[in-house]
């Protein structure tokens, strides 16, 4: 009973000086007792989008976005969406994984010339 005092007391502190209040309600989840926690693994920054400008192409089976300006090769998390630019100058609009160099498709639009 003590354990689930010092909890609440806690999480009472926490709320109180904004550490807890200031995240946003779909971060938080409700476990037993009507005790509520962060969920673990969040990210403390938010991911921004950005805009991303080359050529769809096809590297083995999947479609990549080439930057020839760069020199780089996005793979991108939207096949079916970059399958019908193949081959076309577009401008991608998403957020970039960097661990495995993908983006996180929202968008694909043809680029002016």
């Amino acid at each position: 009973m003590k354990k689930k005092a010092i909890i609440v007391a806690t999480l009472g502190l926490l709320f109180g000086t904004g550490v807890l209040g200031a995240i946003p309600k779909e971060k938080l989840s409700t476990v037993s007792e009507g005790q509520t926690v962060a969920i673990q693994g969040q990210s403390s920054q938010q991911e921004q989008a950005a805009t991303f400008t080359g050529t769809i192409a096809k590297n083995g089976e999947r479609f990549v976005l080439k930057d020839e300006a760069g020199k780089t090769w996005y793979d991108l998390d939207d096949q079916k969406s970059a399958g019908k630019f193949a081959g076309k100058r577009v401008r991608v609009t998403g957020t970039l994984d960097a661990s495995n160099n993908t983006i996180r498709v929202q968008s694909i639009e043809e680029a002016s010339a």
